[in-house]
């Protein structure tokens, strides 16, 4: 019993100066609405953009000025020229192309001839020169409509 009386007894002084400690703090310290315009004049000169600089002079009355203080190329859309040099825009430069002396694989165009293998032979029969057929045999027969082939 007399260690919680004895406990008691040093922590109330402790208490009491817990009590009474903030007002004594809060008139050395600053207020909370400055320290808070502190806080956020801070943030403000960490996070925000710093304003551009002009690099440019200025433009009269009758004249566009207009001045780029980064390189615009990663905002380009690439032509067609650049992304296709076979199109049409790539390929209307003003110059006259030189002449294509070999016509390249046109396999699977139309009218398209592609070496490498002989077409198929074609016959040309001369009928006149076949004798006629001699009368009575199965050619004469056959020609004349009076027995059938086979």
């Amino acid at each position: 019993m007399i260690g919680v009386t004895l406990r008691a007894i040093v922590t109330l002084p402790a208490a009491l100066l817990a009590i009474t400690a903030p007002p004594a703090c809060a008139q050395t310290a600053q207020s909370p609405d400055d320290r808070v315009a502190e806080i956020l004049d801070n943030a403000h000169q960490v996070l925000s953009a710093l304003p551009p600089k002009r690099t440019c002079a200025g433009a009269s009355d009758d004249e566009i000025v207009v001045c780029a203080t980064t390189d615009s190329s990663r905002y380009r859309v690439p032509s067609t020229a650049d992304s296709d040099p076979s199109s049409r825009q790539a390929l209307n430069t003003g110059v006259p192309a030189p002449p294509k002396m070999d016509r390249g694989s046109c396999k699977g165009q139309p009218g398209c001839v592609v070496g490498g293998w002989a077409p198929p032979p074609i016959y040309y029969i001369d009928m006149k020169a076949i004798p006629e057929a001699p009368a009575g045999s199965d050619a004469d027969l056959i020609a004349k409509g009076e027995k059938a082939a086979r």
